[in-house]
């Protein structure tokens, strides 16, 4: 993927307030309409083509909205969505004796730190976080976002880890990246197992098919 430098990003977003559309933007700046659709998602459009996919989208959602609302979450199902998102984004045991979680979508985070909290036996002093930031943000104001956000006391964060950003553009609204601990190794092994037994009910069948074939062939 190629990155843009912030100036760059805002001139587009600049044109894109004046009622340019994604196409011309595209043409004046020499950058794709895909990149461009991405930084100007948030602004309105005045184009009719713009308003009719923007109704699209909020008719698709609206249709599914009900599953994420009504999905029933008790321990079972709380564990589960818990391990998948684990798997996917934390560190795993033996590189790791606790439970390390690290993204920058606040909203991810939140979503794994409240189902965190739904396992039985949870200690909130076992808690731990840290943020990676950048100079140009007030490390203050951050810290006071991720705390009342994770409900996790500020003297229960780390020193930060703080960079000097590059003049390459990545992202709107970045708010740094938050790791959050929990020193409890059974916790960890609990939520490994999880995943790893779960996912045999899809992989195993596949994976002796594979060997079979690696084997004749």
């Amino acid at each position: 993927m190629k990155f843009y430098q912030a100036h760059v990003v805002q001139e587009v977003r600049k044109d894109r307030a004046k009622g340019l559309s994604i196409r011309k933007l595209s043409r004046k700046h020499n950058i794709s309409e895909s990149s461009i659709s991405r930084w100007v998602r948030d602004l309105e459009g005045h184009h009719f083509a713009f308003k009719r996919a923007r109704e699209r989208v909020i008719t698709w959602k609206k249709k599914i909205e009900h599953i994420g609302r009504e999905f029933p979450i008790d321990k079972t199902s709380a564990k589960i969505l818990l391990s998948l998102l684990y798997w996917c984004e934390g560190s795993k045991y033996p590189m790791e004796s606790c439970v390390s979680f690290t993204n920058s979508n606040w909203k991810l985070s939140k979503t794994f730190i409240e189902l965190l909290r739904s396992c039985d036996g949870i200690q909130e002093d076992k808690f731990r976080a840290r943020l990676q930031i950048h100079t140009t943000h007030s490390y203050k104001k951050l810290l006071r976002f991720w705390s009342n956000l994770l409900n996790i006391p500020p003297n229960q964060f780390n020193k930060p880890t703080i960079t000097r950003p590059t003049k390459n553009m990545k992202r709107l609204d970045y708010r740094g990246t938050c790791t959050i601990k929990y020193y409890d190794v059974t916790i960890l092994l609990e939520i490994t197992g999880i995943f790893e037994s779960f996912s045999e009910r899809f992989w195993r069948g596949t994976q002796e098919v594979e060997g079979e074939s690696l084997l004749n062939s």
